[in-house]
C-alpha cells in the first residue's frame, strides 16, 4: 500500500513540476513580447518627435520667408505709387515686371472661405407596388415592368389590380 501511495505521489510531483515549467516558459514569452512592444513604442515616439521637429523647422523657414517678403513689400508699394503717379492712364496694367512679382504679394488680401453644401437626403425607396404603379403610369407594359423589377408577370398584374381598387 505504501508503495502505491509513493508511486502516486511521485507521479503527481512530476506532473506538477512539468506544469510549473510550462507556466514559466509562457511567462518568459509574455515578457519578451512586452519588451518588443516597449521598443516599438519607443521607436514610434522617436519617429513622431523627429517628424514634429522637422515640421516645426519647416514652419519657421516659411515664417521667416514670409516676413522677409512682407518687409520688402512696402518698397514695392512705394515703387508702384511713383509709377502710377508718372503714368497718366487710370487703369492698372495686367502684366507686371518680373522684379515686382511675388507669390506672397497678396497674402493680406486673401481670406479663408468655407463652403458649406447641403446634401439632400435620398428619397425613401418606393415599395414594389408603388414602383410598379409608377412604371405602369409611364406607359410601360406588364412584361417590361416584370423584367425591370425582376418579378413575374402574374405578380405585377396582381399588384396593379390591387392598386387600382
Amino acid at each position: 500500500m505504501t508503495a502505491f501511495l509513493l508511486t502516486i505521489s511521485f507521479v503527481l510531483h512530476a506532473l506538477s513540476l512539468f506544469i510549473i515549467i510550462l507556466l514559466y516558459l509562457q511567462l518568459t514569452k509574455v515578457k519578451e513580447v512586452e519588451k518588443r512592444q516597449a521598443q516599438m513604442i519607443e521607436e514610434m515616439e522617436q519617429t513622431v518627435s523627429a517628424y514634429f521637429i522637422e515640421w516645426k523647422e519647416e514652419n519657421d523657414r516659411f515664417l521667416q520667408t514670409l516676413s522677409q517678403t512682407l518687409q520688402r513689400r512696402p518698397d514695392v508699394k512705394k515703387e508702384e505709387k511713383t509709377k502710377r503717379a508718372e503714368t497718366t492712364s487710370s487703369h492698372v496694367p495686367l502684366e507686371r515686371e518680373k522684379s515686382e512679382w511675388s507669390p506672397l504679394a497678396h497674402v493680406d488680401q486673401m481670406k479663408d472661405t468655407v463652403e458649406i453644401r447641403t446634401i439632400k437626403p435620398p428619397s425613401p425607396p418606393l415599395s414594389l407596388a408603388e414602383e410598379a404603379a409608377k412604371l405602369y403610369e409611364e406607359g410601360k407594359t406588364i412584361e417590361e415592368i416584370a423584367k425591370k423589377l425582376k418579378k413575374g408577370k402574374t405578380e405585377i398584374e396582381l399588384l396593379l389590380k390591387f392598386r387600382q381598387t
